[in-house]
């Protein structure tokens, strides 16, 4: 959504989808669309956060992790604070058109997540097809497996490098779009002539538990509490009892 823009999504043909990752409160609800929501555990959702603030452009985050655990935890990051967007969307997890899943129930029970959220889609149309033929829903798994994903992550900033500026300056890309775009397609490229494999590092690791590697003991009993005291009188602390 960000880099098509709102009048590229309102032009698209219908069905289609939309990835963003707005809160509740700024998503325009419909009864006639359906949606989907990924909630990660919080510590690895920091971490992830950090290193998608460290590596994108155009964030250029230069801190360390210390100090984007301090940002994270304060609320103060983009898409607004992170239990303010989990709650604002788990309170309509019960919708007719609303499916919550969790990122951990997804990496560890992928083929069941798929079938799920086929189901929810379109039985008919989407999920009896694959339960039928296996293997369809094989070449669904293996292209939703984090290899394929960052395979097709770095195409797309090969392809982004490949378009002239002009081109992008003339389309009916937003402004913002636009400025987003240039700067991304500027430092690929010079990753690129700098020989840098890694052209593109949004799809980074995809394992559950990596916030083990950065979490001091002091940052996981603050990000405990908090948590606790956000999530007091809902079951959301159910979610992740396994992995927290």
């Amino acid at each position: 959504m960000i880099i098509i823009g709102a009048k590229s999504a309102e032009d698209m043909p219908r069905p289609n989808a939309i990835k963003t990752h707005l809160p509740f409160h700024l998503i325009p609800w419909s009864e006639q669309a359906k949606y989907i929501y990924i909630a990660r555990n919080p510590k690895d959702c920091c971490v992830s956060y950090f290193h998608h603030m460290t590596n994108i452009p155009p964030y250029g985050f230069k801190g360390d992790f210390d100090q984007y655990f301090e940002i994270f935890l304060s609320g103060k990051i983009d898409y607004e604070d992170y239990f303010d967007h989990l709650i604002g969307w788990y309170e309509h997890r019960n919708d007719p058109n609303m499916l919550f899943l969790t990122y951990e129930e997804m990496k560890e029970n992928t083929e069941t997540s798929i079938l799920k959220m086929a189901s929810f889609i379109d039985e008919e149309k989407y999920a009896q097809p694959l339960r039928r033929d296996q293997i369809k829903l094989n070449n669904v798994l293996k292209c939703s497996s984090f290899q394929c994903m960052k395979e097709a992550a770095t195409k797309r900033m090969e392809k982004l490098i490949s378009i002239p500026g002009e081109e992008i300056l003339n389309s009916n890309l937003s402004q913002l779009a636009k400025i987003r775009l240039l700067r991304e397609r500027e430092e690929v490229g010079i990753k690129k002539r700098q020989g840098n494999p890694e052209l593109f590092r949004n799809v980074r690791k995809g394992v559950i538990g990596d916030w083990r590697s950065y979490f001091s003991d002091d940052q996981n009993k603050r990000m405990d509490e908090k948590f606790t005291e956000r999530t007091k009188g809902t079951d959301i602390e159910s979610l992740w009892k396994n992995y927290m």
